[in-house]
């Protein structure tokens, strides 16, 4: 369907590719940072993987990338250091590895996973590793909707 109305308007889709940027406007940089490859066996790990960086704040968006994704990242050298990660995958053991987890250093994480879900996300291997790094956890499961804004210096939560 979403395919089709992209064809009927006219456009045309480009494949996210790592190190591509998107304009966005003025003070923000916006960054496909993964993936890094062509090939996987898994198609979570051809999430697009996207920082945003406002002013002084910054984003990292994972999509369902894995630890495979994660490690392409890390060893692409891209700058993964971020205010808040919205957790690849909803939470799933597959992904934020604690090198990853290390290497963005977030205050806040999101986990997106619907409530009472058959997969069981978050899992408690991923939530222990988020509070052993001391971020601040908020839960679409738990909460529903999560609003986080920034001024391009501070980061508020609704």
């Amino acid at each position: 369907p979403i395919l089709t109305a992209i064809n009927d308007k006219g456009l045309k889709v480009k494949t996210a590719k790592a190190g591509t940027s998107i304009s966005l406007g003025s003070g923000i940089k916006t960054e496909i940072i993964a993936p890094n490859n062509d090939k996987y066996e898994d198609l979570n790990n051809y999430s697009a993987v996207i920082k945003l960086t406002y002013g002084s704040t910054a984003f990292l968006f994972m999509g369902d990338a894995e630890e495979k994704s994660e490690k392409e990242i890390l060893n692409s050298g891209f700058n993964v250091k971020a205010d808040v990660l919205k957790v690849g995958h909803h939470g799933s053991e597959t992904s934020t590895s604690k090198e990853f987890l290390n290497a963005v250093s977030p205050d806040y994480a999101i986990i997106s996973a619907g409530k009472d879900n058959k997969y069981n996300h978050p899992h408690d291997t991923t939530l222990e590793k988020l509070n052993k790094a001391g971020v601040k956890v908020y839960r679409t499961d738990k909460l529903g909707t999560i609003i986080m804004t920034s001024d391009g210096e501070n980061i508020s939560v609704k």
